[in-house]
């Protein structure tokens, strides 16, 4: 599936369309998984629609060591292939499980952004998205093409619609509104079916343009993984709460290997133990 001239276009573009990636067995997993996290918060749970309309935008991170659908799709489906060959590595490990519910009526909804100043790493390192629903115009994400290229750092910005995390502040500016002058940045939306997926690279600007309120509700899984020689690096105050998740509780060390019990290698070209972690 993944030839040269796609993972040409993943390093031109930093956004790659897979199709048909998954099948209909693996959708099954991927929607349990869903529902089981959704019956089973963890730590890391959050509604980011608390302060507009309750319980209706929310999701959840690192769920798999408890919910046995997710762990399933974690470890023995594709995903984690996939991204390797697009991204060219050697060995993939993970970043982080994560999944989206943004319910019909839900007034947030993501701001441009990249992913690479939310989470606690350095390395070559990339998010899969896929919809357990069909997406059509202005139900998905739009995509900055080349914006992994740009050598710019923008400071996060909350899913709450509160505005940055933070003053922008040495190497992090404040993101822009791209949607004043979208054509120039060249944007592009996917239609999807169930199966199809994204994979683009953690520094590409993506965000939903469309501000009115979706009719029906929507399951993403934004799962994230990174080349096996990524390094657990603190990003600022605005990720304290993962920091102190990952320091205390899984004991990462600020340079050391971004890796433990429940960041593990789920693949390698080589086929060495990956996966090995139940």
């Amino acid at each position: 599936m993944i030839g040269p001239d796609l993972r040409r276009a993943y390093e031109t573009d930093g956004v790659v369309c897979l199709r048909q990636a998954f099948d209909a067995g693996w959708l099954t997993v991927a929607s349990d998984a869903i529902e089981q996290g959704r019956a089973n918060p963890g730590p890391m749970y959050i509604d980011y629609s608390a302060e507009t309309a309750p319980g209706t935008y929310y999701g959840d991170f690192w769920t798999w060591p408890q919910v046995p659908a997710m762990r399933s799709f974690i470890f023995d489906s594709p995903a984690a292939r996939l991204v390797g060959e697009v991204m060219g590595v050697a060995s993939v490990m993970l970043v982080t499980d994560n999944w989206l519910i943004r319910e019909a009526g839900a007034v947030n909804r993501a701001p441009w952004h990249h992913d690479a100043p939310y989470f606690d790493l350095d390395g070559k390192w990339c998010v899969l998205w896929m919809a357990l629903e069909p997406v059509g115009p202005g139900e998905g994400i739009v995509v900055l093409k080349g914006s992994h290229r740009w050598g710019r750092t923008f400071m996060p910005e909350s899913f709450a619609g509160t505005g940055p995390k933070a003053e922008p502040h040495e190497s992090y500016e404040r993101t822009p509104d791209f949607a004043r002058d979208l054509a120039r940045h060249d944007p592009v939306e996917y239609s999807l079916e169930p199966g199809d997926c994204l994979v683009f690279d953690a520094f590409t600007v993506h965000g939903v343009t469309n501000a009115v309120p979706p009719k029906h509700g929507s399951r993403r899984l934004t799962m994230r993984f990174a080349d096996g020689d990524a390094v657990y690096r603190r990003r600022g105050p605005w990720t304290l709460e993962m920091t102190e998740f990952l320091e205390r509780e899984h004991g990462l060390v600020e340079g050391g290997p971004y890796r433990c019990e429940l960041l593990p290698v789920l693949w390698s070209r080589d086929g060495d133990a990956a996966g090995s972690i139940r």
